[in-house]
């Protein structure tokens, strides 16, 4: 909702949009109200303006994107200059049965620039259309959607993609920083949706190594995170591992560099989330300094525990990763402080954090402790359960641990409880193999006497989503396997 009203702001431009919604406030401050009736005032303040020309009325134009599901994806194919939109779609396979009445077109308003110089808003009206405009050849390059200004998609020809994949190894500064987040988003979905190579879509990475700014940092985390989930129990890892780590490696200096090797705050609000990411990633890809900086601050508050050192904004990475890289020791320490909290949020971290011990006698204990009402409160057992299965060592041992007391944990927390399905979904995220379908396919058929409760739709859907992932990863492991170990050997 909120990104297709930040679409309509930005065709109308914000002066015409904001007189047309105080005219609206103001009219309905006491009544009732419909959405078209803001169409209406938008369309009035369209029509008091001059200079303002849209192809429809705001009613039409809105009708196409509130009245269907879903978005476009906009292909702009630069050697001809033709623009076609069609219905996106993650699983390119799934059947849309609901119908649109208007085909699934949408009324596209597209944002874009031509080798870096800002044109005039192009309007898609129909399904395939030609600009002569984005028509470029030689080194020119076209990028659409400037500032993810409209709720959709964009794609190009391949030889576009390169000259913008180069212009980011080149110059990445040329673009603004969420068009940069945006090229990396979009390359990831539409190759999850098959549109575009998965190759592709990781050679939007290569730039990262002078990436700074968070927003693209975010963007590429968020999509990766499925690479990880998918390959993190392969051989890909060990290829995929020590790309990722060069990648990384600059940032965490970067970060060392301006806090002062780390006894600062960075000062914006974007680095500081971003300083989260460098430590959260250098960790895990096993960049040098990052195991032995998060050990010396959780060791130094083993030592005081009265005076913790560790900055509130990166505690629950530093305590992730401390806990993962030791041992019983400092997992008790932090049950120790978890069971003396006296903030929410602390303890909340704490709970998390405890599920990242690489240990499996650890986890194995953690998780008898969820059916303990003393220890772990029964709120909170599914969400630690679900912690624990989203450890890569924890996985397996939650799938037995939730399979072996399927009825006993459905009966005491399932009926009706939300959070039970989050459960089912958050234990099958890694599911990847045909064992591992086979094995959910008889989770089902041996507890249907039980039943499932509120979890019924989840495994419905795990199984949809194992058979989708096993489909994904026979596709693409050999194309990213032979892509990260060519790019780790340069």
């Amino acid at each position: 909702g909120a990104a297709v009203l930040r679409m309509l702001s930005e065709f109308l431009t914000e002066p015409v949009f904001a007189k047309g919604l105080s005219s609206y406030l103001n009219t309905f401050a006491f009544s009732n109200t419909v959405y078209t009736d803001l169409w209406d005032h938008l369309q009035q303040a369209v029509e008091n303006t001059p200079g303002i020309v849209i192809p429809h009325t705001v009613h039409d134009i809105m009708n196409r994107w509130t009245l269907q599901m879903g978005f476009p994806v906009v292909t702009i194919d630069t050697r001809t200059g033709s623009v076609t939109q069609k219905h996106f779609l993650v699983d390119p396979e799934s059947v849309v049965e609901r119908p649109s009445q208007f085909s699934y077109t949408w009324f596209v308003p597209i944002k874009w620039m031509k080798t870096g110089i800002e044109q005039q808003q192009y309007w898609l009206l129909q399904k395939t259309d030609t600009h002569e405009m984005m028509r470029v050849s030689g080194e020119d390059w076209v990028l659409a959607n400037t500032n993810v200004s409209g709720y959709f998609r964009v794609n190009y020809d391949l030889e576009n993609w390169d000259r913008l994949l180069t212009l980011l190894n080149t110059n990445h500064q040329a673009l603004s920083i969420i068009n940069r987040a945006q090229i990396i988003d979009d390359a990831f979905n539409l190759a999850r949706a098959k549109i575009i190579d998965t190759t592709l879509a990781l050679r939007t990475t290569k730039y990262l190594s002078n990436e700074r700014e968070y927003i693209p940092w975010e963007s590429a985390l968020r999509n990766l995170n499925y690479y990880i989930l998918m390959f993190d129990r392969t051989e890909v890892y060990g290829a995929l591992q020590p790309y990722f780590k060069r990648q990384v490696e600059p940032l965490f200096e970067y970060f060392k560099m301006i806090t002062a090797n780390w006894t600062k705050v960075p000062t914006g609000h974007a680095d500081q989330y971003n300083e989260i990411n460098a430590i959260g990633m250098a960790c895990t890809m096993g960049v040098k300094g990052c195991r032995e900086l998060i050990q010396r601050w959780y060791g130094e508050w083993m030592e005081n525990p009265q005076l913790n050192p560790i900055h509130p904004n990166l505690k629950g990475t530093v305590y992730c990763h401390a806990i993962a890289a030791g041992g019983v020791e400092e997992w008790d320490f932090a049950w120790k402080m978890f069971k003396n909290a006296t903030l929410a949020s602390e303890a909340t971290r704490l709970r998390a954090a405890m599920a990242c011990t690489k240990a499996p006698w650890l986890l194995n204990r953690y998780l008898e402790y969820t059916l303990d009402t003393t220890k772990i409160r029964k709120q909170d057992a599914t969400s630690t359960i679900r912690s624990i299965a989203g450890n890569v060592m924890g996985m397996p041992l939650a799938w037995n641990f939730v399979r072996g007391r399927w009825s006993y944990l459905f009966n005491t927390y399932g009926k009706g409880s939300f959070s039970f399905s989050n459960l089912i979904s958050g234990i099958t995220r890694r599911f990847s193999t045909e064992f591992e379908l086979q094995e959910l396919m008889k989770f089902k058929e041996d507890n249907l006497h039980v039943g499932f409760g509120s979890a019924t739709l989840a495994l419905e859907q795990a199984i949809e989503k194992t058979t989708a992932n096993i489909k994904w990863v026979t596709e693409n492991k050999a194309p990213v396997m032979k892509w990260c170990t060519e790019e780790s050997s340069k």
